[in-house]
């Protein structure tokens, strides 16, 4: 028997409709799940229990008279909120102690339209401070867990929404990313990671730096239900006219009319970009399967690599210079109180010239154009979400097949390109390895086209790449 934790968000508000259970209910059921696994995932650095009721409750009302009216999308769907963003009346806490932990007077943007669209909010989620790493550690208590492991990280820097996604702590996550920060906790948890095109999803403000290039994006358990939460939370495009080469139509609408139509797509898969990306041998041939099936459903498929330089130069000084620029001041005096590797990214942020900056600005531009090209004769980029599975809390790694890496950039050799040149791109489960840890593929499209690697996700999730259950066995 299927349990209510288990659903998707379609299936929540099919429910709904049927009245086989109500948002109370699920809501309910939610925290029961909740209680019975934390604290040993840590998924979680504030709960909102009160306003979810009250929330679950106005939901049931409105579907019990709903008398045939369209109801908002996510009427009494669960969700939570990356702590990174304002939630009103919830403290905004970044994941470090130097932040002002007072409630918040508004909704960040994207959270006033999930509100408006009737979400229920069951807390905000767990995160490396500032965003800053790639696991989801910092000094306001134990590091997130990984579902599949919990000796293993849930990655960063949106661990707490991965780990919620694969735990059943509800069906639709909120997590940012500036440099695979969705899609790498996404790959290690085994759920659905999607970065949108850069800005699709906008805010009232922007930092410096790297807010440049992070964008708001979805970790959930079905492609459509993370096309689902981005169209609510990225609204109208005549509201965003940041957002260059924007298709038209919703991402729910390109997987309900054309979700499966990759015919005569050029699809290009590689585990070997323009500088060293060694991978782990089973996920390398986890890409090439999914290749094999975008082939079989009519895409043109073959191994091409793009000829370009490392964007590991350029993503570390705009991740540093964006850390100084946005958090600098707060942190001055309190560095006893920061993690190691925010006073590291200060530090270096704080060191650069500008000069050296505008050499990264520079580079950037080079990298844009060169991919600009080469999308010029394919239309997505498949490769590796990551190059390891997730790797035991704090573990230290400088080899990957054999071949020497930079410690620092273990999990995010694949995934920052997309940043860089504001590519909307998403992680999808491939099955599990042999020790029972999820393996993850990566598609990435040009600027705009959303649509592209959602239709592309949506015949993997069909054909089966992954073999697993969208549930870990935590």
């Amino acid at each position: 028997m299927t349990e209510i934790y288990e659903l998707s968000a379609r299936e929540l508000r099919a429910g709904y409709e049927a009245r086989t259970f109500s948002p109370e209910e699920v809501v309910v059921a939610m925290f029961e799940r909740v209680d019975a696994l934390e604290p040993s995932l840590n998924v979680f650095i504030s709960q909102t229990r009160d306003l979810a009721l009250e929330q679950a409750r106005d939901a049931a009302l409105a579907w019990r008279l709903r008398d045939g009216k369209q109801l908002p999308p996510l009427l009494g769907v669960p969700i939570t909120i990356k702590d990174l963003v304002d939630v009103q009346d919830v403290p905004t806490t970044m994941g470090s102690l130097v932040t002002d932990h007072r409630p918040a007077p508004s909704d960040e943007l994207f959270v006033e339209r999930l509100r408006e669209a009737g979400a229920v909010f069951l807390g905000k989620t767990n995160t490396s401070e500032f965003g800053l790493a790639a696991q989801t550690m910092n000094r306001l208590g134990p590091p997130t867990a990984n579902p599949w492991n919990l000796e293993r990280t849930a990655g960063g820097s949106s661990g707490g929404a991965a780990a919620a996604c694969a735990a059943g702590y509800g069906p639709l996550h909120h997590g940012t990313d500036g440099g695979g920060s969705v899609r790498v906790p996404a790959a290690h948890c085994g759920v659905v990671g999607l970065k949108p095109t850069g800005r699709r999803i906008p805010r009232r403000t922007r930092g410096a730096g790297m807010s440049q290039i992070s964008t708001d994006g979805v970790l959930a358990r079905t492609v459509a239900d993370a096309a689902l939460m981005v169209d609510v939370m990225a609204g109208s495009e005549e509201w965003n006219p940041h957002v260059k080469n924007t298709r038209s139509e919703p991402a729910i609408a390109t997987l309900s009319e054309r979700g499966f139509d990759v015919q005569g797509l050029r699809v290009a898969w590689t585990t070997q970009l323009g500088w060293p990306t060694p991978c782990e041998p089973l996920i390398a041939e986890r890409a090439k399967v999914a290749g094999e099936m975008l082939q079989a459903a009519g895409a043109e498929v073959v191994e091409a690599t793009p000829d370009i330089s490392d964007p590991n130069e350029i993503f570390p000084t705009l991740s540093a210079v964006g850390a100084a620029a946005n958090y600098g001041e707060m942190c001055v005096g309190r560095e006893e109180e920061l993690n190691d590797y925010t006073v590291g990214s200060l530090r270096r942020g704080r060191s650069l010239t500008g000069v050296r900056v505008a050499q990264a600005y520079a580079a950037l531009d080079r990298l844009s154009r060169a991919m600009d090209a080469w999308f010029d004769d394919f239309d997505v980029l498949l490769t590796p979400t990551s190059a390891i599975v997730a790797h035991p809390h704090g573990a230290v790694i400088d080899e990957i097949a054999g071949k020497s890496v930079t410690p620092w950039t273990i999990s995010i050799l694949y995934t920052p390109l997309a940043n860089l040149i504001q590519a909307p791109a998403i992680a999808m489960p491939a099955g599990l390895d042999g020790d029972g840890l999820p393996v993850s593929v990566q598609l990435i499209a040009r600027e705009g086209n959303d649509d592209l690697v959602l239709r592309c996700a949506a015949v993997l999730e069909e054909a089966g790449l992954n073999d697993a259950s969208p549930l870990a066995p935590v």
